[in-house]
């Protein structure tokens, strides 16, 4: 049984301007609705390999859906909320101008110390992350080969959870866009990019 876990393409916004933090929620919102970045292509090592997949999982966002047709078109890939990304606080005050990317990490950061402000907490993506795990392993038992087009937080942390039961794979997977990692039970060492 194998499960790839893959990060979406990267989204055409601007990740390069200085914002304030009081902008970054409406910023947020917008990389949510962006579509992909036509010059973001996936590794062909991912390519080839998602096709192997008998059925596709991807979250609720767009740049999740897009990813997905973009590797298995023709394919219909399963939504499901248990793989939406692990929401960033964003209720910042400040007028301090940083790049959306140093917000982002700030907003982790607090994140992962108790800070959810308005977001599902640390706990609470867990418990989804189990609910995810627990989805692609019962699809896996029965079809050998699936696949995820999700996040880097939720990714990381389903990883956890397959590890936790067993399958062999990289501790973390990759958190670039198009990156990936696979997950196995019996056969040789899986591989990661």
């Amino acid at each position: 049984m194998r499960i790839i876990l893959a990060r979406h393409g990267r989204p055409a916004w601007d990740f390069g301007t200085p914002i304030c933090g009081r902008d970054f929620a409406a910023w947020r919102r917008g990389e949510d609705a962006a579509p992909l970045d036509p010059q973001s292509r996936p590794d062909p090592a991912l390519d080839r390999l998602i096709r192997s997949a008998a059925c596709v999982f991807t979250s609720p966002l767009k740049r999740s859906r897009e990813s997905a047709a973009l590797l298995v078109p023709g394919m219909s890939s399963v939504v499901a909320a248990e793989f939406r990304e692990a929401d960033l606080p964003s209720e910042f005050r400040s007028g301090l101008r940083l790049r959306p990317g140093l917000w982002g990490l700030l907003a982790r950061s607090a994140w992962l110390c108790g800070w959810s402000a308005g977001v599902d907490s640390l706990a609470m993506v867990r418990e989804r992350a189990k609910q995810a795990a627990a989805l692609l392993q019962e699809r896996a038992a029965r079809e050998d080969v699936v696949a995820l087009i999700g996040h880097g937080m939720m990714n990381m942390l389903i990883a956890r959870e397959l590890r936790a039961a067993g399958w062999r794979g990289p501790r973390l997977p990759s958190r670039r866009h198009w990156g990936f990692a696979v997950y196995e039970r019996g056969g040789p060492r899986p591989s990661a990019s």
